[in-house]
């Protein structure tokens, strides 16, 4: 029989499996720390050009965007006001025609507050709101909206000892488009400025066509959601820098906990110990499957003799990073290991065909057929999926009709995830493996360190 120790042996000659430093052995650990991200102040997010092609394609003139993930991509800000509860309190235009400018609508006293400072990006037109002077007054025939409070801005006790940021502050709120009483007159005053008053927009919110409609404007609205996330899949420079950002921090906080899984002894804890590592790196610990469960309610121990699955995902500046690996508590039985080298195999296999024009309903058979040369019989989902601004960045399915995501295809730029657990009870633990790829025309390759398969503790 082989024992732990000759099975370690043997993973790690193949690259199969890892032993991590346990907390307290006396190592030195690398200085963590948040990651520089003043690049996003003067670099979009967006690609403009490719997200008009299919702006066009789907015969648009703009998208009128409300929700905080598609706001962000367009204008660089996730809205405050809606990371505290509020909805649609930030509202982006952005139209076809590259004559004309990408419009912000949002309220006044958080533009100049909060985004004013993080941008330095003058590719927009900003159109301001905070409230009527008079709530039961009646709005002026021009279209303008009933009187609308002045904006609030921070009283000055010195102008000798006002910081630069704050001169910055009063200087962009001073090139902001008039006020207006809420935000829906702000967004009429923005369509009527962009002469798209009476065109065809894309909405990502079916609120927002009622309320077009109440401020007089006349556009026809279609649904534009899945455009962004069609263009989405191909990520601009900007992103794929930040997507590093957020895969770095991402790898390196789910090893840190790993390393003290036999320490900490239970699920939850692990959980809070990845979430803690993903802080200290500056990113945000969004969620953590231990054996099968994201769930923070179960806090199940980590068995000596077993394997325990993790699939960690946290966010950098809103970008996912996403990685699965097998914890090795002690000596596995003997299937846990087996599996383990299968989907490691498998896994190669799959990212060695990774390249653009691939469909997506490849993988998994390329993954099956994988384990099938090996004789393994094991349910495997090889689950491919887009990452980005979400876990699953791509075109959803809808109530209004199918879209399969098998049908879509690799494209050059795509930050690509496929998920390889082991769907099997009573194997003597739970398995996991997944990497974040990039796809090239020629291949793809990985935009984090990659560790091995197995982590030993």
């Amino acid at each position: 029989m082989v024992n732990r120790r000759q099975w370690l042996a043997g993973a790690a000659g193949a690259g199969l499996a890892a032993t991590l430093p346990a907390a307290g052995d006396g190592r030195s650990a690398p200085p963590v720390g948040p990651p520089d991200l003043g690049f996003l102040r003067d670099t979009p997010l967006v690609d403009a050009e490719r997200l008009r092609f299919f702006m066009r394609d789907a015969g648009l003139d703009a998208l009128v965007v409300v929700k905080p993930a598609n706001v962000f991509y367009l204008t660089s800000h996730w809205p405050q006001l809606d990371r505290m509860g509020f909805e649609a309190s930030s509202i982006a235009v952005f139209p076809a025609d590259p004559a004309r400018p990408l419009a912000l609508v949002m309220h006044a006293f958080l533009y100049y507050y909060t985004h004013s400072p993080e941008t330095l990006l003058t590719d927009r037109l900003v159109f301001p709101y905070t409230q009527p002077v008079d709530p039961a007054g009646a709005a002026p025939a021009d279209g303008t909206g009933p009187e609308a409070a002045p904006a609030r801005t921070m009283r000055v006790q010195d102008p000798e000892l006002v910081s630069a940021r704050d001169g910055h502050r009063a200087r962009m709120l001073a090139l902001a488009q008039p006020v207006s009483a809420d935000a829906s007159w702000a967004l009429a005053r923005a369509l009527r400025a962009l002469g798209l008053a009476d065109s065809r927009l894309g909405i990502d919110s079916a609120d927002l066509a009622p309320a077009l409609g109440l401020r007089g404007i006349a556009a026809r609205t279609a649904p534009g959601e899945d455009v962004l996330r069609r263009a989405r899949l191909a990520k601009s420079p900007a992103e794929i820098r930040l997507m590093r950002l957020a895969a770095k921090a991402n790898v390196e906080s789910a090893l840190a906990a790993a390393s003290r899984a036999r320490e900490l002894g239970s699920s939850r804890p692990l959980r809070a110990e990845f979430y803690a590592e993903a802080a200290r790196r500056g990113s945000l610990g969004h969620f953590m499957v231990i054996s099968g469960t994201s769930t923070e309610v179960l806090d199940e121990p980590l068995l000596d003799g077993t394997s325990v699955s993790i699939d960690c995902v946290s966010t950098c500046r809103f970008y996912h990073g996403d990685f699965g690996r097998t914890i090795f508590v002690g000596e596995p039985r003997e299937p846990v290991k087996r599996a383990a080298r299968a989907i490691a195999i498998a896994w190669d296999e799959i990212r060695a065909q990774l390249r653009a024009g691939l469909r997506f309903a490849d993988i998994p058979r390329i993954g099956r057929e994988a384990l099938k040369k090996q004789g393994a019989d094991l349910s495997v989902s090889f689950t491919p999926h887009s990452v980005g601004l979400f876990h699953t960045d791509q075109p959803q399915p809808s109530l209004l009709g199918p879209r399969v995501p098998e049908a879509l295809v690799l494209e050059e730029n795509m930050i690509l995830s496929v998920d390889c657990p082991v769907f099997e009870s009573g194997l003597g633990g739970t398995l996991h493996l997944e990497d974040l790829m990039l796809i090239r025309k020629d291949g793809a390759e990985p935009i984090h360190e990659v560790p091995p398969p197995v982590i030993v503790v």
